[in-house]
């Protein structure tokens, strides 16, 4: 290398989108809010879309493994997917059981080499995303609710022990969607949860995202882009 090569960090800021995991209870509006993001295509990996009744949102239907090794090939080598801003994902966590079951039906019977199979093939898909150059991404997630000690703890569901540890971590935000009391708002209001507490996992690494933002995808990329 020599000295052409050195750019201003701001540059690289930007350069990758905005990549997010959102989370939350069955039937907060996790799949809907997908009509929110800006220019979106939508990967349905869960069966059953009937909360995106009467939406436009071009959606692919991957029910095999084979279907969404064929659509992250198209995806991210095509230059057909340049018409699109936002990958959202519905969801990650049953696209994790469904490389299980594939795993199962392929022969692996061992727990830690089954687990660890669908680890190595996700994770090279997640990767793949965060690296995706002027793309934002969308990636939904089943709720997990902990028991710590008696207290309930909520995080982003993923199967067996090396996902839940590293995906969290790779992403720019992890959002929680879900009703909240928002200070100066009168009533429960539906918001992304944007920082974490002590029984909520949540954070953006943008430090551009409030406490609490409007279950609006499109003006949160503005916020945590500019």
């Amino acid at each position: 290398m020599d000295q052409r090569d050195l750019k201003m960090a701001h540059e690289f800021a930007t350069a990758y989108g905005f990549k997010a995991i959102i989370y939350g209870a069955a039937g907060t509006g996790k799949t809907p809010l997908v009509q929110t993001a800006p220019r979106p295509l939508l990967l349905a990996c869960e069966p059953g879309l009937l909360s995106m009744r009467g939406s436009q949102v071009p959606t692919y239907q991957a029910d095999t493994v084979a279907k969404i090794e064929e659509f992250f090939k198209w995806f991210l080598n095509s230059k057909e997917a340049n018409q699109f801003d936002t990958l959202a994902i519905d969801s990650v966590s049953f696209m994790c059981d469904m490389y299980l079951e594939d795993g199962k039906k392929r022969g692996i019977k061992h727990g830690m080499q089954l687990y660890g199979d669908m680890a190595e093939k996700v994770w090279k898909h997640l990767l793949d995303l965060y690296y995706y150059k002027n793309k934002h991404m969308y990636l939904i997630c089943k709720e997990e609710v902990l028991d710590l000690n008696g207290a309930s703890y909520r995080r982003p569901y993923f199967p067996g022990k090396v996902l839940p540890a590293s995906a969290p971590g790779q992403y720019d935000a992890i959002l929680y969607l879900a009703k909240a009391n928002i200070p100066g708002v009168v009533g429960e209001q539906l918001a992304f949860r944007c920082n974490g507490s002590y029984d909520i996992m949540a954070r953006n690494r943008t430090g551009m995202l409030a406490d609490y933002e409007p279950p609006d995808f499109s003006d949160i990329v503005r916020k945590a882009m500019q």
